[in-house]
């Protein structure tokens, strides 16, 4: 559903504006910088030099003629309240919105200029990839309208009403209903419609070629989308990569979804904490740290997955979480690129739900020894040999195929390095541990 509104047009205008902006920071001071909006805001000339994801909603707002329809304030916090007082919160998007994140809301904000099923798409003041609430610039942001993150909505009163996915409005005055809506663009009169930016996921194994591919465009087009990405050699599982929207009245190409499995309960809404929601792709894989990958663990565990730990489960993204993933997906007869180790949404809900079927016990029958360490000599510049073939595929085989343009083959090359080295870190290993030469504990691991 497209939307023509005026005030909804200029506000959301006036934030795209902004976007690319960044404050200027000097040395010592805090990630948020100063920036030019505090001083242009009445009331709020204090606030430059602290963060400013609010000040720049209240900019916004006052650049486009409806300052009477946001708050007027400094702190996420307040914002939140402020609509509360109104009676104009609500868990659900809607154009115009200002959204809320963190614990209450009073972690960070923007404002929404499009939604649907699963995602919104914010203009956000003070934010980056690296610093998701103090970033220090404005940016388009897509987001998981069920992520934990997402605290909820404030619902400015626009002259022409608002355009929500709140059943619980539907049919009120004030409120047009809609389950998924573009926002306006250029100018005030109507506009051809255009997608939202879309995002993927990178999953083990796929490269920037291939999702160039999949998506019909060129790798130079598909980096000028993500400067953030300095080397396509190297995007690893669970980066997002930006593709452009898709035009009017063409066909996405799709991703492979994980197969569909029992239907999971309905997801209890973030404020909830039931711990239900999925946290995201970003959450596992190579080189992730954090208490999800525990948990998933525990709940791996649980259904049958204790033999493919030697100790933990713990935080940090390890081949045993990997292993023991693939076995549960595998278990639900899911096969390919649905059964990689990584867990999607609907692994993490069979989980958490304790639903689907467990891991089968591990059969009687022993696998044949995995091939012993040839030793390092064999793994340096200039070597040629079997070993180097038989460690690229393993390589490839745990999801590191991104390394190599064409091989893996008998010659150790800088690909062979590069890849061992992402493993080793994957490991959690630093310094000479990881120097990207193979010893018995890599070679044991990869091997498995």
């Amino acid at each position: 559903m497209e939307v023509h509104l005026s005030q909804v047009s200029d506000t959301i205008s006036i934030a795209a504006s902004q976007v690319g902006y960044q404050a200027e920071r000097a040395p010592g001071e805090r990630p948020s910088g100063h920036q030019k909006y505090s001083g242009q805001v009445p009331g709020l000339e204090w606030s430059n030099y602290q963060p400013w994801c609010a000040t720049w909603c209240s900019w916004v707002a006052l650049k486009a003629g409806v300052a009477s329809l946001y708050p007027r304030t400094a702190s996420c916090a307040i914002g939140v309240q402020w609509f509360r007082d109104r009676g104009r919160f609500s868990t659900y998007p809607a154009i115009g919105a200002q959204v809320f994140y963190g614990p209450g809301g009073g972690t960070h904000t923007g404002i929404v200029y499009a939604y649907d099923a699963n995602s919104i798409y914010t203009y956000e003041g003070n934010t980056s990839l690296s610093n998701d609430a103090n970033g220090n610039k404005v940016m388009e942001r897509t987001r998981r309208r069920r992520d934990a993150y997402v605290y909820g909505y404030g619902l400015p009163a626009f002259s022409e009403g608002i355009t929500t996915s709140d059943p619980a409005l539907k049919g009120q005055a004030g409120y047009t209903y809609a389950a998924s809506a573009s926002g306006p663009a250029g100018n005030s009169g109507s506009t051809k419609p255009t997608s939202p930016p879309r995002t993927v996921t990178v999953r083990a194994g796929q490269t920037i070629t291939a999702i160039a591919a999949a998506a019909g465009i060129s790798v130079a087009a598909l980096l000028s989308l993500n400067p953030t990405v300095k080397n396509p050699d190297q995007i690893h599982p669970g980066d997002s990569i930006t593709l452009p929207a898709v035009p009017d009245g063409g066909q996405e190409p799709q991703p492979t979804p994980e197969p569909p499995g029992p239907t999971p309960p309905p997801v209890s809404p973030p404020a909830s904490n039931s711990g239900n929601v999925f946290p995201g792709a970003s959450q596992f894989g190579p080189g992730a740290n954090n208490a999800n990958v525990t948990k998933l663990g525990q709940l791996l565990v649980q259904r049958g997955a204790s033999r493919f730990y030697s100790e933990g489960p713990g935080p940090r993204w390890g081949e045993a979480d990997r292993q023991a993933v693939k076995a549960f997906q595998m278990a639900q007869g899911w096969t390919g690129s649905s059964a990689d180790g990584i867990p999607g949404p609907q692994t993490w809900a069979l989980l958490v739900t304790h639903q689907g079927r467990d891991i089968p016990a591990a059969t009687s029958t022993k696998p044949s020894a995995a091939p012993a360490f040839p030793g390092a000599t064999r793994f340096r510049p200039g070597a040629i040999n079997s070993h180097v073939t038989v460690l690229g595929q393993a390589l490839v085989r745990h999801g590191y195929g991104r390394f190599y343009s064409q091989g893996p083959g008998p010659r150790w090359s800088e690909s062979d390095r590069r890849a061992v080295q992402a493993f080793q870190h994957a490991q959690g290993w630093s310094g000479s541990a990881a120097d990207g030469y193979p010893g018995p504990v890599t070679w044991s691991r990869l091997m498995r």
